[in-house]
């Protein structure tokens, strides 16, 4: 799984046979639930994900976390 830092929430994206699909990750507990709500779809490349994640998800920026950042 590919994780991201999204504006400060740490988020999954994993490899499927139909693309790509998208969790919140606890870090501090280790556990992961998937986001049934969000379709990345199949054509994004690996180096387009942060850039998916932040035109979804840049509502949620915050002067303190201002991007999407990938950390592992």
């Amino acid at each position: 799984m590919l994780m991201f830092n999204v504006f400060g929430r740490p988020m999954g994206v994993k490899a499927v046979s139909s693309g790509w699909e998208l969790y919140r990750v606890d870090l501090n507990e280790n556990k992961s639930s998937r986001l049934h709500d969000y379709v990345i779809p199949a054509d994004v490349e690996t180096e387009g994900l942060a850039q998916w994640l932040d035109d979804i998800f840049h509502e949620m920026a915050t002067e303190k976390h201002p991007v999407v950042k990938r950390i592992s």
